[in-house]
């Protein structure tokens, strides 16, 4: 009688610990599958960033989008205010590239994949009021709505310091 017990238990074990990896297998699967296809709109985007086409730049922003800016005591700002920083950036600077070091996929609090974006690379242009190139590294991430729109997207480097040089003088 115990060795069925003992045996019965542990079948019961083993199914119950085997449908568990089925199902972390499959919530891998999904968010695999969500982080792909938002990494496809994440390079897309920075793609047209680069080509400076912010109109076919808009299907892929959330109307709702915050973007955290990284300007010094800067404050979030929503759709138009984000457009308009990227027009900014594409009027004042030419030859602009960015070369990702890596593409990362996003993690909610515990841990867990969450279909975000992470990339650390390094943005270079060449300034229009002096003409000097500009190089900084950056980290940037894009969390996605259900309609994989950008639906948040934070950069973080040093702007202020990239519009000083811009902005300098040739004299120095």
């Amino acid at each position: 009688m115990n060795l069925k017990y003992l045996i019965l238990c542990f079948l019961i074990a083993f199914v119950t610990f085997s449908c568990e990896v089925d199902n972390q297998n499959a919530l891998n699967d999904k968010s695999n599958d969500l982080y792909t296809k938002n990494l496809a709109t994440a390079k897309k985007f920075f793609e047209l960033f680069l080509t400076e086409d912010t109109e076919a730049q808009k299907p892929l922003i959330c109307p709702g989008v915050t973007h955290y800016p990284p300007f010094y005591g800067s404050e979030p700002v929503k759709y138009d205010g984000f457009v308009s920083g990227n027009k900014a950036w594409m009027e004042n600077f030419d030859d602009i590239t960015y070369d990702a070091r890596v593409w990362l996929p996003g993690t909610d609090s515990l841990g867990v994949k969450d279909g975000s974006v992470r990339t650390y690379g390094t943005w270079s242009a060449k300034s229009m009021a002096n003409g000097k190139t500009i190089k900084v590294r950056a980290y940037h991430y894009f969390d996605f709505n259900g309609a994989g729109q950008i639906h948040e997207i934070g950069d973080f480097f040093d702007a202020s310091g990239v519009m000083n040089a811009a902005m300098a003088s040739n004299e120095e």
